[in-house]
């Protein structure tokens, strides 16, 4: 298989899968290494291909026909990450990033793509596992999320669980 067969296949496999692969998964079906995957997914994105990178994988960014979307402004340190990430994903909430504004660089995004408590669960393991830092050190523990939801309804509920965790971010 050349690369463009290869690339071709990864675009299947990731379509074709409701749920996200990781490059160790996707080597192995296409028997090469983990890192000839990485380079592919960073052609495939150059041509277009809506890739996203989440803490379980890649996958395909679908079409969010009839969903809405808001974006929040929360402010808090990692003591309270998991109950703010846990209020969206509770709440029917998909937390696509995390968002800060620096006086130099302007935004900084990172993309987070959050759907379940095992995705929060995921990503806040490779975090300590990591030992990162949270991007909103930088801003002072404020910043934003994009947040998706399949309504009005959920959008206000998850506000309200914010709200009452005591993470957004209110003049």
């Amino acid at each position: 298989m050349d690369g463009e067969e290869r690339r071709q296949e990864i675009v299947r496999l990731l379509s074709s899968s409701p749920n996200a692969l990781t490059g160790t998964a996707l080597s192995r079906q296409c028997q090469v290494s983990r890192q000839i995957i990485v380079g592919d997914v960073a052609v495939l994105r150059a041509q277009g291909v809506p890739i996203i990178s989440t803490p379980r994988g890649y996958q395909m960014l679908t079409s969010a026909h009839g969903r809405v979307r808001r974006v929040f402004v929360c402010c808090h340190g990692a003591d309270k990450m998991r109950q703010e990430l846990e209020a969206i994903v509770d709440n029917g909430g998909i937390v696509h990033n995390v968002v800060i504004e620096h006086d130099v660089y302007g935004n900084l995004e990172g993309s987070l793509h959050l759907r379940s408590r095992r995705d929060v669960n995921a990503y806040l393991q490779r975090m300590a596992e990591a030992n990162a830092e949270l991007l909103s050190k930088i801003s002072g523990g404020i910043h934003t999320h994009l947040v998706e939801a399949a309504t009005e309804g959920e959008l206000r509920a998850i506000e309200a669980a914010l709200r009452r965790s005591g993470v957004l971010y209110e003049d």
